[in-house]
């Protein structure tokens, strides 16, 4: 199974490789052969060249991403959640409704380590 996943990953990306696309001369986007955007001036660059170089796929043509053939998954434990509940009490009585990724368990109003 992991050898056809491998196979259909370089297959793909030799494919990704050979889309040309084009970049206007101010943009910060990709396009298409086709777009509306794409003018004569325009240079042309491969997709792995075009996001190599900072250059997000325009909205209005859709041209291919690395994202659209590889996701790569994230390295976390599954269950983990990366933000907990703040532990401070709101002037009412009840426990905070903030979530935080702060160490200490407290969100920005409640955090004992800011209020001097």
């Amino acid at each position: 199974m992991k050898f056809f996943q491998i196979l259909l990953f370089a297959i793909l990306s030799i494919n990704l490789q050979a889309q040309v696309v084009y970049k206007t001369p101010t943009g910060k986007k990709y396009h298409l052969e086709n777009c509306r955007m794409v003018t004569n001036v325009s240079q042309k660059l491969s997709v792995e060249g075009a996001i190599e170089s900072g250059l997000t796929a325009c909205k209005i043509c859709s041209p291919p991403t690395r994202q659209l053939y590889f996701k790569p998954q994230a390295n976390k434990a599954k269950g983990q959640a990366t933000t907990v509940q703040c532990k401070g009490k709101t002037k009412a009585g009840t426990r905070c409704k903030h979530r935080t990724s702060i160490a200490n368990g407290y969100c920005f109003q409640h955090n004992p380590d800011k209020q001097k």
